[in-house]
């Protein structure tokens, strides 16, 4: 049997476990990811790309690449006003009796897109099938050992670290890796999570849905009426129907399997419920691919056991909407990536890992909550439902975190009720353009991307040097900026400073996230910014008690 050595052993090809790959060789961290699948994800999961997933996309080199391939979501009357685009989609939900009577529809939720004001770049709609082959090339362009039909057989975690073997099987051949963590994204019903006995808690099964993914020319009957879902109540065939693509859709309903074997559904008993669906009894239409999933709401108790990690859907499953579920699988892998890159690098603590499950667990579950809020009280939500709700820029970009590693206030919940613009610890640094020598501009959130930054007041220049001295004493990447109008990085009209109410003398400790992980309010110095600085990157470095 072949034996291989690897930092990170990653199971699972999904978006979380492909995310991953990306992030940990964005980073410089070897990694080998599995998948007992032949390719990757073939019928649409997951398509709404939000504002945080795509920063992250964008700080990897591929916005461009989720721009080409997929449509831009837009307000609902921003796509009629400018013209109803091809390559945009507003983002409206509605319900309506059938696709040809889509002009009575009632509008079921229209979430606002408008990120301009909070982000640099723009959420979009980009298909699971599309989204998986980008984040996998890249990840391999830069060194990531991927390997598709390949099952993980066994492991088994030991003081060093994990023993694992894998399984080709195109050949039947075993190969054990041994790594020093195991990333487990192997979805909902991940065999890591369940070989590890890790508990389940949420309110299980919502039940079982067959997805039909077909070709058809609808756009001639809904005569220019564009959505991303509506929900048609057919008494006969109710369900839900989604753009796939410029001249696919999907058509999803209920179904006991208990009552009907999925084998059950041909192709032409699915054209029937699709055309019943819709009303439109002579639709020409190409059944492309019939897949059955259940629509669930758990969160594990925990995202660790000892050197193993969970990510995605084997730590979370949301119903799907909000579209968070994909979403919030990318942020798990980039929040864990920078750790693990830390630790195995050695300018992190291992106890820094303890905060995965600190801060990301917190997220995971308010925002599998408000996914399944949002599926089951859609248009008939109490006056206390609705207040425990949150606009859904809140749950995908505005959420913060708790954690030994940040140096601030302890948040009862990690979704604020508003968005906040403010740089207080333990939150995603605030959009604002800055602007460089060379007279472009750069949001702070492109800054922190593989190392710590630390954005210093128009007057605390010292708190730069100090920041410098002390990453290079405690041997962290970090880059410095004082925002004098004198140095690399500027903030011409103040709006950086004024609008995140940062002192002049002020400073802010960003993570390689982009998270704040100090900061420092007063418009004076502390007499040693040098111990100052250090100590904020020891506690953000899980060192404080080294």
């Amino acid at each position: 049997m072949t034996v291989k050595e690897v930092p990170v052993l990653i199971v699972g090809g999904g978006l979380a476990g492909l995310s991953s790959a990306l992030f940990l060789r964005q980073h410089g961290v070897d990694c080998l990811l599995v998948e007992k699948h032949r390719t990757t994800a073939q019928l649409l999961r997951a398509a709404g790309v939000n504002s945080r997933t795509m920063e992250l996309l964008r700080n990897a080199g591929l916005e461009a690449d989720v721009m080409q391939n997929g449509m831009k979501l837009v307000e609902g009357h921003r796509w009629r006003e400018l013209g109803q685009p091809s390559h945009q989609i507003p983002r409206v939900i509605l319900r309506a009796n059938s696709i040809a009577d889509i002009e009575n529809a009632v509008v079921v939720e229209e979430p606002s897109v408008e990120v301009g004001h909070i982000s640099p770049t723009e959420p979009y709609w980009c298909g699971q099938d599309k989204l998986e082959p980008i984040i996998r090339d890249e990840a391999v362009r830069r060194g990531a050992q991927i390997h598709f039909n390949t099952r993980m057989e066994s492991f088994e975690q030991t003081t060093e670290g994990v023993v694992t073997v894998i399984r080709d099987r195109t050949d039947g051949t075993t190969t054990t890796i041994r790594s020093q963590y195991l990333v487990a994204a192997d979805g909902v019903h991940s065999p890591v999570r369940e070989a590890l006995g890790i508990e389940q808690r949420g309110n299980g099964s919502m039940g079982h849905v067959m997805s039909i993914l077909f070709r058809a020319d609808l756009d001639s009957i809904i005569q220019g009426r564009r959505f991303i879902i509506c929900y048609l109540p057919n008494r006969d065939a109710p369900g839900m129907l989604h753009r796939f693509d410029e001249h696919r859709w999907i058509f999803g309903f209920f179904y006991d399997p208990d009552k009907i074997d999925e084998k059950e559904f041909t192709e032409d008993r699915c054209t029937g419920i699709v055309r019943t669906a819709t009303g439109a009894d002579d639709l020409a239409m190409e059944v492309e691919i019939i897949k059955s999933w259940e629509l669930s709401h758990n969160v594990t108790i925990s995202y660790r056991d000892g050197r193993v990690l969970l990510a995605g859907d084997a730590a979370h499953v949301h119903p799907p909407a909000g579209a968070y579920g994909a979403n919030a699988g990318i942020q798990d892998a980039h929040n864990l990536a920078w750790k693990l890159a830390g630790v195995l690098k050695g300018w992190a603590d291992p106890t820094l890992l303890d905060t995965y499950q600190e801060e990301r667990h917190p997220v995971g579950t308010a925002t599998a909550d408000q996914a399944w809020m949002r599926q089951t009280l859609r248009g008939s939500a109490s006056e206390t439902e609705r207040a425990a709700m949150r606009d859904s820029t809140v749950v995908s970009t505005g959420y913060r975190y708790t954690s030994s590693a940040i140096m601030g206030p302890a948040y009862d919940n990690p979704l604020p009720r508003e968005l906040a613009t403010t740089a207080e610890p333990g939150y995603r640094v605030p959009h604002f353009w800055l602007y460089r020598d060379s007279g472009d501009r750069v949001s702070p959130v492109d800054l922190a991307v593989d190392s710590f930054v630390l954005l210093a007041g128009p007057e605390g220049g010292s708190w730069a040097e100090a920041a410098a001295t002390a990453a290079q004493e405690l041997d962290v990447p970090l880059v410095a900026y004082a925002l004098d109008g004198s140095g690399e990085l500027k903030d011409p009209d103040g709006a950086f400073v004024r609008h995140t109410g940062m002192a002049p003398r002020g400073a802010v400790l960003l993570r390689p996230d982009g998270f704040i992980a100090w900061r420092h309010e007063c418009d004076a110095g502390t007499g040693d910014e040098l111990a100052t600085v250090r100590a904020a990157l020891m506690q953000a470095l899980g060192r404080a008690g080294s």
